[in-house]
């Protein structure tokens, strides 16, 4: 199951996938078409939770 989110959104996992034992994050952008002198910058964050068990 895939979930693509846009800045600023947020998903709860926890409702969408009860029972989920794996996650994998991955980061994606659209390349320029035209060089315009200025950098990337990218950001991605995970916060995640485990009861420890």
């Amino acid at each position: 199951m895939g979930i693509s989110l846009s800045k600023g959104e947020r998903v709860s996992l926890e409702k969408v996938a009860p029972g989920l034992e794996a996650v994998l994050v991955g980061l994606g952008w659209d390349v320029k078409k035209v060089d315009t002198g200025i950098d990337y910058d990218l950001d991605v964050s995970v916060f995640m939770l485990g009861s420890n068990e």
